[in-house]
Parts: C-alpha cells; sequence; structure tokens
C-alpha cells in the first residue's frame, strides 16, 4: 500500500459540495477496478470540515498520490 496522501478544497456553497462529492464518486467508480477494496472502501469518506473564520466548507479527498493526481486529471479534463 502507498502512502495515504491527502488533498483540501474549499467551498463557499453546499450546492457546490455536491457537485464536487458526486464528481469525486464518479471518478472513483471509474477507477475502482484499480483499487483494492480498502482503498476504494477509504476513500469513499470525504471528511467536511466547517472553517469558522472564513465560513467554507473544506472537502477532505484522500488515497495514494496517484489516486489524487488521476483526480485532479479528471476535473481538469471535465470542466
Amino acid at each position: 500500500m502507498s502512502a495515504e496522501k491527502v488533498i483540501t478544497m474549499p467551498v463557499r456553497e453546499i450546492a457546490d459540495v455536491k457537485v464536487i462529492l458526486a464528481t469525486w464518486y464518479k471518478f472513483l467508480q471509474d477507477q475502482a477496478d484499480k483499487l483494492n477494496a480498502e482503498e476504494f472502501s477509504r476513500s469513499l469518506k470525504t471528511p467536511i470540515i466547517l472553517n469558522l473564520e472564513t465560513d467554507e466548507l473544506e472537502l477532505l479527498f484522500t488515497g495514494s498520490g496517484e489516486l489524487l493526481q488521476g483526480f485532479k486529471d479528471f476535473i481538469l479534463t471535465t470542466t
């Protein structure tokens, strides 16, 4: 197992959270055959933190560096 990494994404609107999470879950579905069951299940858990100072939500995406880089690339190609 490779080292677990975390990326964060600040979000201001709840509607944006729904879209971003749907994108993450779609990406994970597409990657399901490349992930073992444990990594897939850990990646499905996406903590959301409320930053009271900035009034923003922060989504925490976890996974291997390769998985997270793939997600970044996926977002850039679908926008």
